[in-house]
């Protein structure tokens, strides 16, 4: 993440920025926000994927603005199905599903693009190695190291993936 974070900022989007008071039931702040678009980074549990688009819908309906625009288009970014994570954490695959389905159903007025992040299978590729303070949920960062790692084909196109660090 904070690879993605230091490119949005270095291309001018701004970051965390603070949902209007009125609206704060739905959370504290957007990922991103340049010209009237909010860019969420959905790497997070799925149920947060209708979270987000509905407050959307809702900032586009009330015309909310961040960072002086109006919100026209909301861009969700979420990793694809050939990463392991942990359980119950949103794929690609699984937000055009949802996403598919609720525009059929014209649930949404707001514009919506979905990008899924992929990598090339079967090659080896840089990465930042993260250990955190505890194993699960914690955010603290203990340390970070520059490592590469074999990205493996699964079994099957709806397989994961294995990754083997170098």
């Amino acid at each position: 993440m904070l690879y993605i974070k230091a490119a949005f900022i270095h291309d001018g989007w701004q970051s965390n920025i603070h949902i209007p008071a009125p609206y704060r039931f739905l959370g504290t702040d957007v990922d991103f926000a340049k010209t009237g678009i909010i860019i969420e980074i959905q790497f997070s549990n799925y149920p947060f994927l209708l979270n987000n688009t509905l407050r959307s819908e809702l900032f586009f309906k009330a015309k909310t603005e961040f960072v002086g625009y109006p919100t026209n288009l909301v861009i969700i970014v979420t990793k694809a199905l050939m990463f392991p994570a942990s359980n119950s954490t949103l794929y690609y695959e699984q937000a055009v599903n949802q996403l598919t389905a609720l525009a059929k159903n014209q649930v949404f007025d707001v514009p919506i693009r979905l990008v899924g992040l992929f990598e090339q299978q079967n090659t080896i590729v840089p990465i930042i190695w993260t250990e955190y303070l505890s194993k699960r949920y914690s955010r603290t960062v203990n340390t970070r190291v520059s490592r590469q790692c074999e990205i493996i084909a699964g079994r099957s196109a709806r397989s994961r993936c294995l990754l083997n660090l170098l």
